[in-house]
């Protein structure tokens, strides 16, 4: 017999607000068959799990299962589809007809307003997947000028280059210090520079974001870094380049009490004639939506990040879907122009379309954060290729890297206590800005919030471990040295969700929460009072901790195997690191985490591969 709604809100399978949907749903059409009430209850129980819709074959071919192991009993396949296509709830997504369910390609079922942002999205980017006018002379000239030809990975800057310069899309992924933000500050200069020679002669306006206020101060700081030890241009190029960054929501101009709640949108588009939005892999497919509708129609979008790296929190894996099918290689037109100015071979392939979203992508492999050959590299290329046996040699060989594999919980408190002790020995007392410095050289990582080994465990196994060693002297919720990271977002302050500060006494003045702002230098200081949501960051989710980096990095694994632990949520956490890495945690879990890819249904690769 199929599980009942009430079944599995009791098995913990669907929320309270799954289960209400599905009955409010009921009662607008009377007599609406169970399996498409079940249909919705699941629709919305995937889009908090992350995905853009309800894949019913993968439901059928794994079951969810309750907090007691139990699965759901589903109907039929061929049963579902017949009640969800004969339903007066469930159409097609014609926005001249909606419904609150929408069923495509006979698997995948949507509530309404997801289907619309996919649609929205893939529709979008198709249209901006296409070449524009470029003086390919004048192209060549630039890029012999800011890159020199080099063989094989170490060329694919260039080529990420010329491919910007000659689509209105582009798309560049790649791993921690490959060289994104370093090749972008380079495509910008090369755009701002054909730009001024042609017709007009007027300068590109370019907007950089990002999805977090710390993603978007580690862009602004990277741009401008390599503005000033990279580019060789002239200074009016130089000064056409901004060197800071502003979230999405920001730039979009959040407004939380109107019916589109961001001031630009398509009727109000965002003043800019290029948008960069680096760590695109965070952002979800509602936010991206929105921000592609606000770029106007003629200016180029830039999307910059690691596909490998964990989805958003959030519904979609746009990056993730943009690289579905792992191709290399560009259609015969784009090749050839792209031969053209950049005077090598590129790779060919056959049967895409001169629109397609597959000629938008460039995937830079050679790594300059850590060693080719060191520990994190050989690590972190295990994890992708899912090879959790040679992840575990490396772990076992390497004195970059390391495994804790036991199930003593004292052996890994103490690890974690004097790892901590040791790196935040110098929090108290210095300079706020010598403390951020210290902040950086030691993070631990976790899976979980909650739990024996999630983040609020941690932080207060640290707190404890640290006033022990004496790091820590005053008690209460304000102590000097407590770090925090702000949770939700704060448009009055300019605080937003993932801005990471210290609690900074300020002699006869009290205590001061102390931000960096964007340009990587201002110090922000406010009363601790008037913060918005915010909690200690010593240790911090893996999600979290996304565009961040840190001189060496524990990465905690807890005790029983879960869903989350997927092969992305181990390559990010470990490639957070510079120097070194622990992970702690048993083999096996370790084993389950890599051998577990991150599966998002969502329509959207499959649209842009049409």
């Amino acid at each position: 017999m199929t599980s009942t709604l009430a079944d599995l809100t009791r098995l913990g399978i669907l929320s309270r607000l799954d289960a209400h949907l599905a009955t409010v749903l009921g009662r607008l059409v009377p007599g609406t068959a169970p399996e498409v009430l079940l249909g919705a209850a699941l629709a919305s129980r995937a889009v908090r799990a992350g995905h853009v819709c309800a894949d019913l074959e993968w439901l059928h071919a794994s079951p969810p299962t309750g907090d007691a192991g139990e699965p759901a009993v589903l109907p039929s396949l061929s049963g579902w589809r017949a009640a969800l296509s004969a339903s007066r709830l469930v159409g097609t997504g014609d926005p001249e007809g909606p419904t609150p369910l929408v069923f495509r390609g006979e698997k995948r079922l949507y509530l309404y307003r997801y289907f619309r942002y996919e649609e929205r999205l893939g529709r979008a980017l198709r249209q901006r997947a296409e070449t524009v006018p470029v003086d390919e002379l004048r192209l060549r000239e630039a890029l012999d000028r800011t890159f020199e030809p080099r063989d094989g990975a170490a060329d694919l800057p260039r080529v990420a280059a010329a491919m910007t310069a000659c689509r209105n899309l582009a798309v560049i992924s790649g791993g921690p210090g490959t060289g994104k933000t370093y090749t972008v500050t380079q495509v910008l200069a090369l755009l701002q520079e054909l730009a001024r020679a042609s017709g007009s002669g007027d300068l590109l306006r370019i907007r950089l974001l990002a999805p977090t206020g710390k993603a978007a101060q580690r862009l602004g700081e990277s741009i401008k870094s390599n503005v000033e030890r990279h580019l060789r241009c002239d200074d009016a190029i130089k000064q056409s380049i901004p060197l800071e960054a502003s979230t999405i929501h920001r730039a979009l101009g959040y407004q939380p009490r109107t019916p589109t709640r961001f001031r630009h949108g398509a009727d109000n588009p965002l003043p800019a004639d290029v948008v960069l939005v680096d760590e695109a892999s965070m952002v979800d497919v509602a936010l991206m939506a929105k921000l592609v509708d606000a770029v106007p129609r003629h200016a180029r979008l830039i999307l910059l990040g690691d596909k490998d790296q964990l989805a958003s929190v959030e519904a979609g894996a746009i990056l993730g879907d943009i690289y579905g099918d792992g191709a290399v290689g560009y259609s015969p037109a784009l090749a050839g122009q792209l031969e053209r100015v950049l005077g090598r071979p590129v790779p060919h392939r056959d049967g895409t379309r001169p629109s397609s979203v597959q000629d938008s992508r460039v995937h830079l492999t050679l790594s300059h954060r850590f060693r080719p050959d060191g520990g994190i590299a050989r690590l972190s290329q295990a994890v992708n290729a899912s090879d959790p046996d040679e992840a575990l040699r490396v772990l076992r060989s390497d004195p970059d890297v390391g495994l804790l594999d036991t199930p003593d919980r004292g052996r890994l408190e103490d690890f974690l206590g004097s790892a901590a002790a040791e790196a935040f020995a110098e929090l108290t007392g210095a300079e706020p800005l010598e403390r951020f410095d210290v902040l950086r050289k030691f993070r631990i990582l976790c899976a979980h919030r909650k739990g024996k080994l999630g983040v609020e465990a941690v932080n207060a196994l640290v707190e404890a471990r640290l006033r022990e060693e004496r790091v820590l002297v005053d008690r209460g919720e304000w102590y000097d040295g407590r770090p925090i990271i702000v949770t939700e977002n704060d448009y009055q302050l300019d605080l937003f969700n993932g801005d990471v500060g210290i609690i900074c006494a300020r002699g006869g003045q009290g205590v001061g929460a102390v931000f960096i702002g964007t340009d990587g230098r201002t110090l922000r200081t406010f009363p601790p009072a008037s913060l918005p949501a915010h909690e200690t960051v010593f240790a911090m989710t893996v999600h979290k901790s996304q565009g961040s980096e840190f001189d060496h990095v524990a990465l905690v694994l807890p005790e029983k195997d879960s869903p989350i632990l997927t092969r992305e949520l181990v390559y990010t956490g470990i490639t957070r690191a510079s120097k070194r890495v622990n992970v702690l945690g048993s083999e096996a879990i370790l084993r389950a985490a890599i051998a577990r890819p991150v599966q998002r249904a969502s329509g959207l690769r499959e649209m842009l591969a049409g």
